[in-house]
C-alpha cells in the first residue's frame, strides 16, 4: 500500500519556519522551511521552491465563499503542521503556531505577561502594534482596544472611556454622566443641537447666530452674542453686567 493514502496511509508531521506569506493566489497560504525535511541550504532550495502550505482556521471562522478570517503569521513564526500526502511531503497544512521564545525574546504580547493579570489578561497584537486586550482579572476586569498610535477605547464594569492621542477623553461614567475633557479646552458642535434640560454655562459663551432658549439659562460667566435671542423662559444673568 502507498504511504500517501489519505485511507490507512501514514501521516507525518512536521515543524517548520515560515518563509513567506505573500501567497500570489490572495489564499491566504504560507511557504514554510520544515525541519528534517528541507534543506536549510537556501542555494540548494530557494524560498520561491518551497511548497505552497494551506493554513487551518479554528471553526470560528467559516473559511467559506469570502466568510471567515486570516490567519496572522508572520515571516519567522515556527508552525506545526502535517503533510496530507504523507512521505511525498509535498501538500503541507499548518495546524497551529509555535511560541516559545525568538532570539531571546518571548514571542507572547508584553502586556499578556504584566503582573497581576497574568495569565488572565488575553491580548491579541498585530505587527503594527494595535492591541486587543480582554482582561479577567478578578476586580479589574476591561476591554480594551489600542491603536497603535494610542488612540484608546476602555470598557470596565461601570464606564467607557475614549482616549485621543492628544490627552482628549469622553467618559460614559456608571450612571450615565457623560464627560467631556478637551485637552484645548475646545469643543465645536456643527448642525442643529439639542439640549433638553438645564445647561449650565460657567465659563464665557459666544454665539454667532441665532441663539433660542425654549426653558430656564442660566449664565455664570460672560455670554457674547452677536445675533438674535429668543428665550421661552427667563434667562438669568447671576453676575449683573447685563450680558456684556
Amino acid at each position: 500500500m502507498r504511504q500517501d493514502q489519505f485511507i490507512g496511509g501514514q501521516l507525518q508531521y512536521f515543524i517548520a519556519e515560515v518563509e513567506s506569506i505573500s501567497d500570489p493566489e490572495k489564499l491566504g497560504r504560507v511557504q514554510c522551511r520544515a525541519v528534517g525535511w528541507h534543506t536549510d541550504n537556501t542555494n540548494i532550495l530557494k524560498t520561491e521552491d518551497l511548497p505552497w502550505a494551506t493554513v487551518v482556521l479554528p471553526t470560528t471562522s467559516a473559511s467559506y465563499k469570502g466568510v471567515g478570517s486570516t490567519h496572522e503569521l508572520e515571516v519567522g513564526s515556527y508552525v506545526f503542521g502535517l503533510f496530507r500526502d504523507g512521505t511525498s511531503a509535498q501538500d503541507m497544512l499548518v495546524l497551529g503556531s509555535i511560541s516559545t521564545r525568538t532570539e531571546e525574546t518571548p514571542d507572547i504580547p508584553s502586556l499578556a505577561r504584566l503582573a497581576p493579570s497574568y495569565p488572565n489578561n488575553k491580548v491579541h497584537r498585530t505587527n503594527a502594534g494595535h492591541t486587543v486586550e480582554y482582561d479577567n482579572t478578578v476586580g479589574s476586569e476591561r476591554i480594551q482596544i489600542t491603536h497603535k498610535d494610542n488612540h484608546i477605547i476602555r470598557l470596565t464594569g461601570s464606564e467607557i472611556e475614549f482616549v485621543h492621542k492628544s490627552g482628549t477623553i469622553i467618559e460614559i461614567l456608571e450612571d450615565g454622566t457623560i464627560k467631556l475633557d478637551s485637552i484645548n479646552d475646545t469643543i465645536q458642535l456643527f448642525g442643529n443641537t439639542s439640549i433638553t434640560g438645564t445647561l449650565d454655562v460657567s465659563g464665557a459663551q459666544t454665539n454667532n447666530s441665532t441663539l433660542t432658549v425654549e426653558g430656564n439659562q442660566t449664565n455664570n460667566g460672560t455670554l457674547n452674542v452677536s445675533g438674535n435671542i429668543t428665550s421661552g423662559g427667563s434667562i438669568t444673568d447671576s453676575d449683573g453686567d447685563g450680558g456684556a
